[in-house]
C-alpha cells in the first residue's frame, strides 16, 4: 500500500514540476509540487521503519 501511496505521490511531483517549467507559478503548482515530495517522504519513511520492525 505505501508503494502506491509513493507512486501517486511521485505522479503529483512529476505534474507539478512539468507545470513550473512551462512557467505556471501559481500556488497550486508550489502546493503540489512540495506536498507531494512531503508524501514521498513520509512513505519512505514508513517502510524503512517497517523494515527495521520499530
Amino acid at each position: 500500500m505505501l508503494d502506491l501511496i509513493k507512486n501517486i505521490g511521485l505522479g503529483l511531483f512529476v505534474n507539478g514540476s512539468f507545470a513550473l517549467i512551462n512557467g505556471n507559478f501559481d500556488i497550486a503548482s508550489f502546493i503540489i509540487t512540495f506536498g507531494s515530495i512531503a508524501l514521498m517522504w513520509a512513505c519512505i519513511y514508513l517502510s524503512k521503519r517497517r523494515k527495521n520492525g520499530a
